[in-house]
């Protein structure tokens, strides 16, 4: 019965990434998600049924457009696959549950707001109202009236960390160091997983941001000798990773708290060129954090 369900959960999975594949390409061109029908976004000629297959339709016409023979871009499979993986993942971890229904909604959330920040650095800030409201829902489905006053002051909290870390960048820059759609997401997590995890959930997306925004920017400092931006960066790493999974005690948290705070501050004092001005898209290290604390924390 648990394999036949997860057959059609990664079938489900495929569809709705290709889906969601639509919902990117078309909430950046400010086009209906309904009409017109799919269609090359190189020619314009509309597309036959077999080329909309999640997956195969990409393999079968080698990467290129029927049409006009252009590369289609990678993106439409890999979010198919991503899809159906993380839905997959989150019935395999939760089972016949209700967190496996909002942990599915989620995902979908973070993965369009996540492709659409990095393609153009937009987020429609509608998906992560849908995602704190929902998350109000989940926790009162799940905690009562407690899980609910957790849920709205998780979202304030989340949401005002944020904005303040945006902020400073007024300080050093002249300009936000965050775009404003940070601060909704934000929001949105805290609303998802309540006021005693916001702050966990952000320490692990700060943590992914190395991973997924911060080495380019580390690159260009190395390369105009900004060696101690870089060394930061690798004793914040460090501390989270030691505070997270080896030693938790009063020292390793304050190592953590003082390499965070003298990396933000150095960050933000080499925020002054206009092309370090633009936004980093920092949606997808917000993704990665909440995706971790969804299917690696024991508090969810």
């Amino acid at each position: 019965m648990k394999e036949y369900v997860l057959f059609w959960i990664c079938i489900v999975g495929l569809c709705l990434g290709s889906f969601f594949n639509v919902v990117i390409l078309r909430s950046l061109s400010n086009e209906s998600i309904v009409f017109p029908a799919s269609k090359c976004p190189k020619c314009g000629n509309k597309l036959y049924w077999w080329h909309n297959i999640p997956v195969l339709s990409y393999i079968f016409l080698r990467g290129k457009c029927y049409f006009c023979k252009e590369k289609i871009s990678i993106q439409y499979p890999l979010v198919e696959l991503l899809t159906m993986f993380l839905f997959a993942a989150a019935f395999l971890k939760f089972e016949f549950s209700i967190k496996t229904i909002f942990a599915m909604l989620w995902v979908s959330g973070f993965i369009i707001m996540t492709a659409t920040d990095i393609k153009e650095r937009l987020v429609d800030c509608n998906i992560a109202i849908v995602l704190g409201l929902t998350g109000g829902l989940y926790n009162y489905l799940t905690y009562g009236i407690e899980g609910l006053i957790s849920s709205v002051l998780g979202l304030i909290a989340g949401a005002v960390i944020l904005e303040v870390i945006a902020r400073f960048g007024y300080l050093f820059a002249g300009s936000r160091a965050m775009g404003e759609a940070d601060t909704y997401v934000a929001g949105a997590m805290g609303a998802m997983f309540g006021l005693q995890n916001i702050g966990w959930v952000l320490l692990y997306a700060f943590a992914a941001s190395m991973v997924f925004i911060i080495p380019l920017f580390l690159y260009n400092q190395y390369k105009n000798n900004n060696r101690f931006t870089c060394v930061m960066s690798v004793i914040f790493i460090t501390s989270v990773l030691v505070f997270t999974k080896a030693v938790q005690n009063y020292w390793t948290l304050a190592l953590l708290i003082i390499s965070g705070i003298l990396l933000a501050v150095s960050v933000l004092k080499n925020i002054k060129t206009e092309e370090n001005r633009n936004y980093l898209p920092y949606v997808p290290a917000l993704a990665a954090g909440a995706l971790y604390f969804i299917f690696f924390s024991i508090n969810f």
